[in-house]
């Protein structure tokens, strides 16, 4: 079974659903548009690279602090 291709979803908001993501970054006719559609989606990507940081920096935390046993709390 073939994996799922990711495609553009700025193309996808002007219509054109055929366009794989791979390799079109720097291509796609859409990248700086400006559109509600468009301004959406650039909102949602920073806000999911915010979640993200946030969540690597609690698990850098979890990390990097030691944990007590029970012993070292009874005494």
């Amino acid at each position: 079974m073939p994996k799922e291709q990711y495609m553009c979803q700025l193309c996808a908001n002007h219509g054109v659903f055929n366009q794989p993501k791979k390799g079109h970054k720097q291509k796609c006719p859409h990248r700086n548009c400006t559109c509600s559609l468009c301004a959406l989606n650039t909102k949602r990507r920073a806000l999911d690279q915010i979640e993200r940081q946030l969540k690597n920096a609690s698990n850098e935390v979890k990390i990097d602090r030691p944990t007590s046993t029970n012993a070292e709390v009874n005494q």
